[in-house]
């Protein structure tokens, strides 16, 4: 037998016989998945370099990432003032057209209005003078239907003014 071995044992055991000088020789050693990972200090020191570079890339690219968002952000929020703007610019020059058309009806009513009042002060005058005759008085009739008619068209066109400018 070698020197180097042990002789038999008298125990059953199924472990293979140790060098004389009590190490193992060529056995791999025994750890965890969480001792692989994080070697000990005996096995030697990672470079650090890699490491601390990767996470700078990681972090760099996630900042990138944040500020692309907040720019895109930025972006899309001017785009959407600017058409805001433009909406609103566009509503006060129809409300001032609306009010502008709203003012020459009123003033056309107060025409009409004003004229209904002396024809029938006319009416009433003649009729007492007159006394009667009903071509005079057919013809004033006839004006003052159409005045009343074109009255009632102004006032129809004032409530639809009036419904479009509360629509706005």
């Amino acid at each position: 037998m070698n020197d180097k071995y042990m002789g038999a044992s008298s125990t059953s055991s199924t472990t293979l016989p140790l060098p004389a000088n009590g190490k193992q020789v060529n056995r791999r050693k025994r750890g965890s998945l969480f001792q692989a990972l994080l070697p000990s200090q005996t096995e030697g020191k990672r470079p650090l370099l890699p490491i601390v570079l990767a996470v700078l890339v990681w972090v760099g690219l996630a900042y990138a990432g944040y500020a692309y968002a907040t720019h895109t952000l930025d972006k899309q929020q001017q785009l959407v003032n600017l058409r805001i703007d433009q909406i609103q610019e566009d509503n006060q020059k129809q409300m001032k057209a609306l009010s502008e058309q709203l003012a020459m009806v009123q003033e056309e009513m107060k025409g009409v209005q004003a004229g209904l009042g002396s024809l029938e002060e006319d009416l009433q005058l003649t009729g007492e003078t007159i006394g009667g005759t009903n071509k005079t008085k057919e013809a004033l009739q006839d004006r003052i239907d159409q005045l009343n008619k074109q009255l009632a068209d102004l006032k129809a066109s004032l409530k639809k003014l009036e419904d479009a400018a509360r629509a706005w």
